[in-house]
């Protein structure tokens, strides 16, 4: 958040020590710290009040920090922040973590990529590949700034951010994109190309979101949008028709259908097999069904 943001804030918050003021006109956002009682607390509005009550040195950090950044990743509570200051009594809706040196930060937020490593503490690995594509993404992270914060990182979360960071793909373009080319691939199928332009310079047929290239199988997501909106869908059946007519088989893939991880992985392979894949049959090692099988949609 910027300073001018902070200050405005700041300026029409009352930090109230002891009782709660009566009547209605306020309400308690953290212990200590009130807002007008018909405003709306928004995250940065929470971030903050918890900087109000932190240590002078605090930097919002971690998936907090990522949410501000635009990256929306695991739980909006509690705030996480971080201090090299001795800790304080715990308070309800903030997480302070003690360290010796606290992440890059402007604004006493930290900035992407140090918030992305902190964030692999509390994230698997399938939320941390799907944050670090949504950087890359947005422009705010390269894959070889990642690669390189990781590999300098220690403590808990430093394993699942450096293996992450290997499978960060600059091509992602969304969540659900990241996390079927990992349900695949971590189940031991080859990994497709992500959002890849079929045809040529004269004829563009479509973009797909998941491509095998040697064996013309394509993966589509298809999100909620695609079957509400009209248009979209009316686009979809002729882009599926081409690309059939093109010759590459369509597997389309809906939230529905990844509630059955396993299913679709053996789709995607019996695909790939029949145009001519002599690869290994999927497996499913530990990782992956704790990854996958409990995920929820």
């Amino acid at each position: 958040m910027s300073a001018p943001e902070q200050r405005a804030l700041l300026a029409r918050w009352e930090k109230v020590h002891g009782r709660r003021p009566r009547g209605l006109r306020y309400q308690r956002v953290l212990r200590g710290v009130y807002l007008p009682a018909d405003a709306e607390p928004t995250l940065a509005d929470r971030c903050a009040a918890a900087l109000l009550i932190a240590p002078a040195d605090a930097v919002i950090t971690g998936v907090t920090a990522l949410q501000l950044h635009g990256i929306t990743v695991g739980n909006t509570s509690p705030i996480r922040l971080a201090s090299a200051t001795a800790l304080r009594r715990r308070t309800a809706g903030i997480s302070l973590s003690r360290t010796r040196t606290l992440p890059e930060q402007s604004r006493r937020v930290a900035r992407p990529v140090a918030a992305w490593v902190d964030a692999c503490r509390e994230l698997d690995l399938v939320e941390a590949v799907a944050a670090a594509d949504w950087l890359v993404r947005l422009g705010r992270a390269t894959g070889p700034d990642l690669v390189a914060a990781a590999d300098a990182a220690s403590g808990r979360g430093c394993r699942t951010a450096r293996r992450a960071a290997q499978l960060t793909r600059s091509t992602a373009r969304s969540p659900k994109e990241s996390e079927l080319r990992l349900l695949l691939t971590l189940a031991g199928l080859p990994e497709p190309r992500c959002n890849v332009s079929v045809g040529d310079d004269v004829h563009r047929i479509a973009e797909v979101d998941l491509l095998y290239d040697d064996f013309r199988v394509a993966v589509e997501y298809e999100g909620d949008q695609h079957r509400t909106d009209g248009w979209q869908w009316s686009v979809d059946i002729e882009r599926m028709e081409e690309l059939i007519a093109a010759g590459y088989a369509v597997i389309r893939v809906t939230a529905a259908r990844m509630r059955d991880p396993r299913g679709l992985v053996h789709i995607v392979h019996d695909h790939l097999r029949r145009r001519g894949y002599a690869g290994p049959a999927p497996h499913f090692p530990s990782e992956w069904s704790q990854l996958f099988d409990r995920r929820t949609h």
